[in-house]
């Protein structure tokens, strides 16, 4: 039972390793570390023991540092006419693009809006979307590159910066047949299924419901 003990801490801090979100990394590297110096202990490895206690100071010091890290965000809106970083980012990141959004295609829409989530300078995120039945701002791809997958840009994003929609004259963000892995991310967020169209997922910004299903039902008393 030992011995699979020992086993079962080193396939975790080999799996900790897989992971490219740092924050993930750490944490399981963490629990790994830990469960490998229980198993140096059981079995009287000192050397064992003494490694992964310095993997795990080392792992909580840098959670620590992450935690208490204030990162800046900032939006940074592409030009229609310069799209060349666009093109070259939505190229390097295709694969894992369709694997939340199989069927996004830039060139499928007349005139789509893109923005980039910048987290300390860096381009993170990647946010497109297009204007929907006047105040409806539908989303066409919400991308976040993998090793800044924690929430924090969509949580900027969707809490922080929708003030710049309001200003717009937006009030709701709509997301349409999103896929199967896609739907948590969008609950955590505060989306919620639409009441007009079952195949949508919505994020009021004004009170009330819908605006589309303010306006079909305009339509349908006038």
């Amino acid at each position: 039972m030992i011995e699979l003990f020992g086993y079962a801490a080193s396939v975790l801090t080999a799996i900790s390793l897989m992971m490219s979100n740092i924050w993930r990394l750490r944490w399981l590297n963490l629990a790994g570390s830990i469960l490998l110096m229980v198993y140096g202990v059981l079995v009287k490895a000192w050397p064992v023991v003494a490694v992964n206690a310095f993997i795990m100071l080392t792992d909580a010091y840098y959670l620590w540092e992450l935690r208490s890290k204030s990162d800046l965000f900032s939006l940074m809106e592409v030009p229609a006419q310069d799209r060349t970083f666009l093109t070259t980012f939505l190229e390097h990141y295709g694969a894992d693009i369709r694997g939340f959004f199989p069927d996004f295609s830039l060139t499928a829409h007349s005139n789509p809006r893109c923005v980039f989530i910048l987290r300390n300078l860096m381009p993170v995120g990647l946010f497109i979307y297009e204007n929907e039945c006047h105040a409806t701002a539908r989303i066409l791809l919400d991308y976040v590159i993998p090793p800044y997958r924690d929430l924090s840009n969509a949580r900027f994003f969707y809490n922080t910066s929708y003030r710049g929609f309001i200003k717009d004259g937006f009030r709701e963000f709509v997301l349409r047949n999103p896929s199967p892995g896609h739907v948590e991310y969008l609950r955590r967020l505060g989306f919620v299924p639409s009441a007009a169209d079952s195949s949508a997922w919505v994020k009021t910004l004004a009170a009330g419901k819908d605006i589309c299903a303010q306006r079909q039902d305009a339509e349908k008393l006038g």
